[in-house]
């Protein structure tokens, strides 16, 4: 796990400002590699590509940038290539020559092979830059499901492009256009987060997961989709029945956690007491039953929302070190700030500051920590999925048989007609502002800014549209692995750890289990007016139904109560003046609105909180 930023400029050498900015941009990334850095000019100047190290793999001898025998192809990474074992054993067999140890290192060999194709074989989370010097051309590319985030720019005169894993590393880029993207703020005050490629500034774009690009010595940029999470996934497996597919779960499951606890430095395992940290954590013992287990969990004052107590009987029963960190507004305001700015962009999921405390905590004792995320996405864990099983069940029943398929029929049809901006959020516009989505963004934007914002909301729009192709909930399951997951979970799980230079591995993320996952019949899914049915049958015995069957709690502190209390002075200060960077864009009313009606005792603390990030972003990231 490391921070990677670089240049390539193919028209001409680089300039004395592109150079500085090179330096500031390392600066900028030291909290992701504080282990070394190293960078390095290359193609007569015309490139540049540097890294910060978080060592985990070839402690000694992992040092990047890394290139092949001949030194014509070079690579910077952040992340982790999981099979790089089994790809190094076949590139020596095929007369390949390695310097090190290091999982980066199969990268120059793959390329040299396989050229883009490289992408196919790779099982990993990863961020990286390959740089062809025969070719003249640079290829950026980011893992699959989007673990690893890329942030790139064009170049000031407009032939070439810069990157780097954090958007702050490119602010001090000579030439960055730091215009507001209106479209962006209006998606994220839909959604609350920016999915890719858009950002809150017209100058810097961010991969997808799933995406490359792909810079040639003409200065011609081109991106290139080489994978999608779909439902079903073309190849998949069907197997003949449900317990067939516990079997192929657990197989799969386990093939994965034992790929990602290849490492030389000390794993542990987060653990919230839900059957995906259980599963991960339970499976992680099956492999290594004599090893030492470091497990750690969140805890909250409101019982309601803590889940501390079933962490603990899980631990229990593993034998793990178990460490209970405490989480209160009291943290909460200590981090608030700095915190919020760490994430560059607007980005509203409240879970990220109990998620970065957990972070720091497991730092004390690990490099490296597996995480149960992914699971919902890929196995219909979320809430909002679990109607369909409900209304599947009434089916059952003589004489309602009609009712019931009506009423499947029209709470498909709702989910096909508003996808993503219904099921993401706790309300959307419309539940929102009941006038309708249109006469939101006539109130939330000025007369001279409805225009980009509405061509933000209908980029949702079309996504949603995509997916609702299939029947519900596949069209939901899709619309989450596809949006939700890469561009707020693993934002926020990425942001977190690394600020304290923490890797995370979500086993759940393996292609070979999603592709299976993906291609169940989705009646496999639910049980018992629940969902994630596969992955409740596939944990081990002793786990205890009141945890294998417990509803899905979700990583949530009590913000409605810190609205109304620690937060609240801050947040009325927010929005008793539009910053700088947001004036004759945005309405002041409907904020305002929001927090009254939020005092007076109706819960709209998700939407005003997407307000108190989007102000204190506008004050401090825009005006870097």
């Amino acid at each position: 796990m490391c921070g990677i930023y670089g240049i390539f400029s193919p028209a001409a050498p680089l300039t004395p400002a592109e150079k500085g900015w090179a330096a500031e941009a390392q600066a900028r990334l030291r909290h992701r590699g504080p282990d070394g850095e190293q960078s390095i000019e290359l193609l007569d100047g015309r490139c540049l590509l540097g890294h910060l190290r978080l060592a985990i793999i070839d402690l000694a001898g992992g040092a990047q940038p890394i290139h092949n025998e001949d030194g014509s192809v070079w690579v910077i990474c952040n992340g982790e290539i999981y099979n790089y074992v089994e790809l190094r054993k076949k590139l020596v067999e095929r007369n390949h020559r390695f310097s090190c140890q290091s999982d980066t290192e199969v990268l120059v060999h793959l390329y040299e092979e396989k050229g883009i194709g490289l992408l196919d074989e790779l099982e990993g989370m990863y961020a990286f830059a390959i740089l062809d010097l025969s070719r003249r051309q640079l290829l950026v590319a980011r893992d699959r499901f989007g673990e690893k985030p890329l942030y790139w720019s064009a170049t000031v005169n407009g032939d070439g492009i810069a990157f780097a894993s954090e958007l702050k590393a490119l602010l001090p880029l000579p030439g960055l256009d730091r215009s507001i993207d209106v479209a962006a703020v209006a998606q994220f005050l839909a959604v609350g987060y920016i999915p890719a490629p858009r950002t809150h500034l017209q100058g810097v774009r961010k991969l997808q997961a799933g995406e490359a690009v792909l810079c040639k010595q003409d200065g011609k940029i081109s991106t290139i989709c080489y994978w999608r999470p779909e439902f079903p996934m073309p190849n998949g497996h069907r197997p003949a029945s449900r317990g067939q597919a516990v079997q192929e779960i657990r197989q799969r499951f386990r093939e994965a956690v034992r790929l990602r606890l290849r490492s030389d430095v000390p794993v542990g395992a987060f653990l919230s007491g839900g059957v995906d940290s259980t599963l991960v954590a339970g499976t992680v013992r099956e492999l290594e039953p004599a090893a030492k287990l470091t497990t750690f969990c969140a805890s909250f004052d409101d019982e309601l929302l803590n889940e501390a107590p079933f962490a603990r009987r899980v631990a229990e029963h593993l034998s793990s070190e178990h460490h209970e960190i405490h989480f209160s507004s009291a943290e909460l305001l200590a981090v608030f700030d700095a915190l919020i700015d760490h994430y560059d962009e607007p980005f509203a999921d409240v879970s990220m500051f109990p998620t970065y405390a957990v972070c720091h905590a497991a730092r004390q004792y690990c490099k490296v920590m597996l995480s149960g995320d992914g699971g919902d996405e890929c196995f219909g864990g979320y809430r909002n999925f679990f109607h369909y099983s409900r209304w599947e069940g009434l089916r059952r029943f003589p004489g309602v048989h009609r009712a019931a398929e009506a009423a499947l029929a029209g709470w498909s049809g709702r989910w096909k007609g508003r996808g993503l901006l219904t099921y993401l959020t706790k309300s959307d516009w419309q539940l929102l502002y009941p006038e309708g989505e249109r006469e939101s963004v006539r109130r939330l934007f000025t007369s001279d800014f409805q225009v980009p914002a509405e061509e933000g909301l209908q980029q949702l729009r079309d996504s949603a549209r995509h997916h609702s192709r299939l029947s519900f909930p596949l069209s939901a399951m899709e619309d989450t692995a596809n949006a939700y997951l890469p561009e707020q979970i693993l934002v926020k799980v990425d942001r977190a750890s690394m600020r304290s230079a923490l890797e995370c591995r979500t086993p759940f993320l393996d292609r070979n289990l999603f592709t299976f996952a993906a291609a169940l019949p989705v009646q496999y899914h639910f049980a018992a007016g629940q969902g994630k049915a596969l992955l409740r049958r596939c944990l081990p015995d002793w786990v205890p139904p009141e945890i294998r069957w417990r509803r899905k709690q979700g990583f949530t502190p009590p913000l409605a109560a810190w609205m109304r209390s620690s937060l609240r002075p801050r947040l009325e200060a927010a929005l008793a003046e539009i910053p700088q960077g947001l004036r004759g864009v945005l309405n002041p009313v409907p904020a305002l609105e929001l927090n009254r009606r939020h005092q007076a005792g109706e819960d709209c603390s998700s939407e005003l909180f997407r307000y108190l990030v989007l102000y204190r972003t506008a004050n401090t990231v825009w005006a870097c």
